[in-house]
């Protein structure tokens, strides 16, 4: 909302608006960057030489090698809904921007509030006192400017009225005190919940899977082997979180038209680009430097994880069935580093029933994407399923989680029931009993499409699930000390 009324300045006065931070939450030309790193990656190094032939080429270039969809910018929805109002009084609406023209092009046409568009091209950056000049040329019987950045600051005060947008409110002692301000205020974010909610820490409740083979191996009294693992688990939390905003910054477009993702912070502008891909690299370098000095075997294990979730952002998760086996193994990944961690043996048996589990899980949530769809989606946000799938996955997800049970029972009849290890092995049938109801109601959610969440997520979250999680437990403390 503006904080003062904006009726004071004659209609016949044309507004101006800046689009990188003003009609945009961010930057276009940072968006740009991001699309060629991950959809095109092959054209880095040209980007980087052409950004020796100066700003305006570089711009020039990054717009010619991606093409960026004008219905996936992070608008300032209440800004738009303003300049509609002005313009329904009869005022003039122009877009004026330091982007490539082909963008303002883009947005005009698919915005259609503007009376006109003009961007930079390869031989002008249209920014600052470039901008200030076109202007003054453009409109000499004045004109009123929305903008949010400090160079900014000789356009407003040689401006009619000034509009400050986003950050512009911190430059307003820096205008003439005879030209009217204006601050369009956004809703206030809280920075520190918005990194919070960016980082997912909820989601490092997977993680816990590091510490099954310690469990298994009878070996959670060890105070050393303890330590060691919980370390582990608070390196392998920041590597995950640095990976999500990976994927994140991958998946912004996809992201921006989807009915609750458009609300995670890097999607809807609440943190930068820029901020983002910082606040990665400072993960990644203390998660590894963490995870060097934990072990060589576990270091290998992150740079698996880490190259494989990659991958997936990247391209894998568009192919069908192959990125819910992804999920599987990165699920399964968790635990082999939990037995790297503490140098023990990797169990056929675990592995085979957590590939198999995870992946059942995955197809749970996928088939709740597929049967939310609409009939005549020709593909589902950035993935290769399609409406008519949903047979397959049911299917394969059903037969897997079976498949797992049976496994973890063959486990415990023909080798962990038999062995010292266990004071009263019988109770071990526990577990196979919780898993399969658990599953089944997954599954069942799932088909229903009430599951909204991961399905592990979900566990946490869950009465049920958290009830069948402490008769496992319990279960479990019975047959190996009771």
């Amino acid at each position: 909302m503006l904080s003062t009324s904006f009726d004071t300045i004659d209609t016949n006065i044309p507004l101006v608006v800046d689009l990188d931070g003003t009609l945009s939450k961010t930057d276009t030309l940072h968006e740009g960057i991001i699309s060629v790193l991950f959809k095109n990656p092959i054209k880095i190094i040209g980007m980087c030489l052409a950004l020796f032939r100066g700003k305006s080429y570089f711009k020039e270039y990054i717009t010619q090698t991606v093409t960026q969809n004008a219905d996936a910018f992070c608008y300032r929805y209440n800004l738009i809904d303003f300049l509609k109002s002005e313009k329904r009084k009869g005022r003039k609406i122009h877009l004026v921007t330091a982007s490539n023209q082909k963008i303002a092009d883009a947005i005009g046409e698919h915005l259609g509030i503007f009376d006109s568009v003009k961007g930079s091209d390869k031989n002008l950056n249209l920014k600052g006192l470039n901008k200030g000049a076109f202007l003054e040329e453009a409109f000499p019987d004045g004109f009123i400017y929305a903008g949010d950045h400090k160079a900014d600051i000789p356009i407003w005060n040689a401006a009619k009225g000034a509009i400050l947008v986003g950050k512009g409110e911190t430059y307003k002692n820096s205008i003439a005190r005879n030209i009217p301000q204006f601050v369009f205020k956004d809703e206030k974010v809280n920075i520190i919940k918005a990194w919070i909610k960016q980082l997912r820490i909820h989601q490092w409740a997977k993680n816990i899977l590091i510490f099954i083979p310690l469990f298994l191996a009878h070996m959670s009294t060890n105070a050393d082997a303890l330590g060691k693992t919980l370390l582990a688990f608070f390196a392998f939390g920041l590597i995950a979180s640095a990976t999500y905003i990976i994927n994140d910054l991958a998946d912004l477009e996809a992201d921006r038209k989807h009915k609750t993702k458009r609300n995670r912070p890097l999607a809807s502008g609440n943190i930068s680009i820029f901020h983002g891909l910082f606040g990665a690299l400072i993960l990644f370098c203390i998660g590894g430097t963490i995870a060097l000095n934990i072990s060589a075997g576990f270091t290998y294990c992150i740079l698996g994880y880490v190259t494989l979730t990659l991958y997936y952002s990247f391209k894998l998760k568009k192919i069908p069935m192959l990125d819910v086996s992804i999920i599987g193994a990165l699920f399964t990944l968790r635990i082999i580093m939990g037995s790297v961690i503490n140098e023990l043996p990797l169990s056929p048996w675990l592995n085979s029933f957590s590939a198999l589990l995870f992946f059942s899980l995955a197809l749970a949530k996928r088939h709740v994407e597929i049967l939310k769809s609409e009939q005549n989606t020709t593909k589902i946000g950035g993935r290769g399923y399609i409406h008519q799938d949903w047979p397959l996955t049911l299917t394969f997800g059903v037969s897997s989680a079976i498949c797992s049970i049976l496994v973890m029972l063959i486990f415990l009849t023909q080798e962990a029931m038999v062995q010292l290890n266990y004071t009263s092995p019988g109770w071990l049938l526990i577990e196979p009993i919780c898993v399969f109801l658990w599953v089944v109601r997954i599954w069942f959610l799932s088909h229903r499409k009430i599951l909204s969440d991961d399905p592990v997520i979900f566990a946490i979250k869950d009465k049920t699930s958290i009830s069948l999680g402490i008769i496992a437990i319990i279960s479990f403390i019975i047959a190996s000390y009771c």
